[in-house]
């Protein structure tokens, strides 16, 4: 089991996302005003009715939208930008591929290892796997929004256990983040946590096929 975000994609920075946005309607997108901007949107972040909203986030396209123009809203942040900013979340192209991704999955799969992808996200990451090419090498997914929870919650694993159709001590889950991946851990499954890094990062995921050779 993979998770998604920050394990086999890099999730862009504040400053990476809100540029090429400010680029795109024409406004100053220097990096004074992009700092500005992703400072104010940082700190929105913390207010208590976004805490509160950030809860369901992922459970949908709707309470995404919700949770995000909140942020915005907060921040000062006009309407027009604000869509777009809500936007770019769902837009995969904004997620760039750790490079030794295909190569770890496609090794896997010629090994006989099942794959899921576990993944607490608000929209369909299918997609993404189908613009590598390796769609067919995945045997299921587990998103939040089509689950109905998100991870630590037992019904992401099982889901992805059902998939895979295999008993939860033959399996690894592998992620970055300890408090919702971690969750696995609870069910049997064991768990590999990858510190999180920016790119270059070194080819972490090759301890996957380490660990299952």
């Amino acid at each position: 089991m993979f998770d998604w975000c920050g394990t086999l994609v890099e999730y862009p920075t504040e400053e990476e996302r809100f540029q090429p946005i400010l680029e795109r309607l024409g406004r100053p997108h220097d990096e004074g005003a992009v700092a500005q901007l992703a400072a104010a949107f940082r700190g929105a972040e913390q207010h208590r009715d976004v805490l509160r909203s950030d809860r369901r986030c992922d459970l949908s396209a709707a309470n995404h939208a919700d949770t995000k123009l909140l942020i915005c809203r907060i921040a000062g942040i006009d309407e027009e930008l604000a869509i777009e900013i809500e936007r770019s979340f769902g837009d995969l192209d904004n997620y760039r591929t750790y490079p030794e991704v295909v190569d770890v999955i496609s090794t896997l799969y010629r090994n006989g290892i099942k794959i899921a992808i576990v993944s607490d996200y608000h929209v369909d990451i299918r997609p993404y796997f189908d613009s590598l090419g390796i769609l067919d090498l995945i045997a299921g997914f587990a998103i939040s929004y089509e689950v109905g929870v998100t991870k630590p919650h037992r019904q992401m694993f099982d889901t992805a256990l059902e998939a895979l159709g295999v008993p939860a001590e033959r399996c690894l889950m592998v992620g970055d983040n300890p408090q919702p991946d971690c969750g696995a851990s609870t069910l049997g499954i064991t768990t590999l946590i990858l510190p999180l890094q920016r790119a270059p990062r070194p080819r972490l995921l090759d301890r996957v096929i380490a660990l299952t050779t």
